[in-house]
């Protein structure tokens, strides 16, 4: 018999252990009270400090050390009937790249090099003015845009979208690792799983998300009000909670100097799965999205304006117009730079779009981004690598030139340089925003003034960043009520967990684009289950023949084979 507690993450072998957590225990509010005093206290003194730590300094150092990836919460809000969605927050986290507003006096082409011949970004000269911004957008070629992969159209089933992003070599890493933990573990009554098995778990996983239950046990429970059939039918519990207790995506004894050592690698195969499946349209966008998690776990982050508002956070990169999740990085505290490709002088939040985008540079592409990434130094090095940028911006970057501060409600203030326009927008608060490829433009939209009654006007740049900077935030809502993630499963297996229903969004995206018909996600999901379980569940006959059911729906639907101690045998 499997342990359950094994499932619950209360295992407390070393190799699975997680960071204590500063605010966990008894007092833990309290610690938590005074860690927030001493870090209000810290930031007050590095401001006074005269060299402050920069951030684009990625070392790991001491823990107690500033973390340069630290409180970046985003600033985009969905639409609603008033302009607060286009509002920034200016004051949940200052950069340490800010500086107090400057002009310069010269041309924004040039840009230094250090003594070892590294470019420094930060390096550069803008000349800011009054003259008409005319953008100089880079062209893109959409022909290489959407799906690689010939053998799916739109006679393809749902779960051959599914099977396209993890197909079995990625699922045989996940079978080796997960049978090489269990017996290291010595774990009781455990027989080896095979593909079958792993993608049966994983239907079955992905099903509770529909099924929702307040334990696991309740799913293979006799009890007719809490029965779900298929369940028992499918899986015993005790195989179901062995995989899960063992599920495991590395060796153990090849231990990494990273905290992300135990999932990196799978991430990886999946991650460069669906870039090799599918090339991006013009629009992309980076933004942070978070994988539920309230356990003790050092780097564990919180953003307000999130659906989960505590959890690990992710830096993604989506392409817009599908919504397909293309590359995302998770943030493990200053350890994330093993992960960051470093561009001097673009800070941390720079060197993540720069890491993120790189191998969508040089092609045309367009992309939007928050207050946290957006800057002139990133607008001026993504200019330069042929890709166009916009952005809410704040005005303590360093390069951004001063604007008025006394403008009326629906006025703009602006400043242009070569390559990029800054403007300053004032509705119920200033939203700021820079862009190298939108006109000075004002664009009347539907809505009326509740006062006048004139249709409201927007600036251009604001009306598309409205329109295209919610990609990330729409897969979080879609993902939120059928994400197929457990309570109490350790940090690493939520990830995990996370990136199959990332996988799950991304062929249902692709599915779309060979479909006239719009299925909804929900619908697909159940179809890639049933599909699913139609090709891999194996039964045991009383005969001892081992079979396998291609029609399922036979099972779900006979109420006579439920209840026979038996399984008939298909040819």
């Amino acid at each position: 018999m499997i342990n359950p507690a094994a499932f619950y993450g209360s295992s407390s072998k070393k190799e699975d252990s997680q960071p204590p957590d500063e605010g966990a225990g008894p007092s833990g509010l309290e610690n938590k009270k005074r860690s927030s005093s001493r870090f209000t206290e810290t930031s007050r003194k590095s401001q006074k400090n005269s060299n402050p730590r920069s951030e684009d300094d990625l070392s790991s150092g001491d823990e107690s050390a500033v973390d340069p990836y630290e409180d970046s919460g985003s600033d985009y809000l969905p639409d609603t009937d008033d302009s607060l969605s286009d509002v920034e927050n200016l004051d949940e986290f200052e950069d340490n790249d800010d500086e107090p507003n400057k002009n310069t006096t010269n041309d924004d082409d040039q840009m230094d090099t250090n003594e070892d011949g590294e470019c420094d970004y930060s390096d550069i000269h803008i000349l800011w003015g009054d003259d008409e911004f005319i953008p100089k957008k880079h062209p893109f070629d959409n022909t290489s845009s959407g799906l690689k992969n010939e053998f799916l159209t739109e006679n393809s089933e749902e779960v051959d979208f599914f099977l396209n992003l993890l197909p079995e070599d990625i699922v045989s890493h996940i079978v080796q690792e997960t049978n090489r933990y269990a017996s290291q573990n010595h774990t009781q009554n455990w027989k080896d799983i095979d593909l079958n098995d792993m993608y049966v778990f994983l239907a079955l996983t992905m099903l509770m998300a529909r099924n929702k239950k307040l334990a696991i046990k309740e799913y293979w429970s006799l009890n007719p009000l809490l029965s779900s059939p298929i369940f028992r039918k499918t899986m015993s519990r005790d195989r179901y909670l062995g995989i899960l207790s063992s599920l495991h995506f590395a060796n153990n004894e090849d231990q990494s100097t990273t905290r992300l050592y135990k999932v990196e690698n799978v991430l990886n195969l999946m991650k460069e799965r669906v870039r090799s499946q599918f090339y991006p349209f013009e629009w992309l966008a980076v933004d942070e999205s978070m994988v539920l998690f309230k356990g003790r776990l050092s780097f564990k982050q919180y953003i307000k304006t999130k659906r989960h508002r505590f959890g690990v956070k992710l830096y993604v990169l989506c392409d817009c117009e599908t919504g397909i999740v293309l590359d995302f990085i998770v943030y493990i505290g200053k350890d994330t730079n093993a992960y960051v490709e470093e561009l001097k002088g673009m800070g941390s939040s720079g060197s993540i779009v720069g890491t993120l985008l790189k191998s969508y540079l040089d092609y045309g592409h367009s992309l939007y981004t928050d207050n946290y990434y957006s800057s002139p130094i990133l607008s001026n090095y993504l200019f330069d690598r042929k890709t166009n940028s916009c952005g809410t911006v704040r005005l303590t970057r360093k390069h951004m030139p001063k604007l008025s501060k006394n403008i009326n409600r629906g006025d703009v203030s602006w400043k242009s340089s070569e390559k990029m326009l800054v403007i300053r927008w004032k509705d119920r608060r200033d939203v700021t925003m820079i862009s190298t490829m939108h006109e000075n433009k004002m664009v009347s939209l539907e809505k009326k003034d509740r006062t006048t009654g004139e249709p409201v006007k927007k600036p251009l740049c604001i009306v598309n960043y409205n329109e295209r900077m919610g990609a990330i935030d729409r897969a979080d809502m879609m993902l939120s009520s059928l994400e197929c993630m457990r309570k109490s499963l350790k940090w690493y297996k939520k990830i995990f967990f996370h990136t199959i229903d990332l996988l799950l969004l991304n062929s249902h995206a692709m599915f779309l684009l060979k479909r006239s018909d719009k299925v909804p996600f929900a619908k697909f999901q159940l179809a890639v289950i049933q599909q699913l379980l139609d090709r891999f569940v194996l039964v045991w006959h009383p005969t001892g023949i081992l079979c396998t059911f291609y029609f399922l729906d036979t099972i779900l639907s006979a109420q006579e084979m439920l209840d026979a101690n038996h399984w008939e045998i298909k040819d």
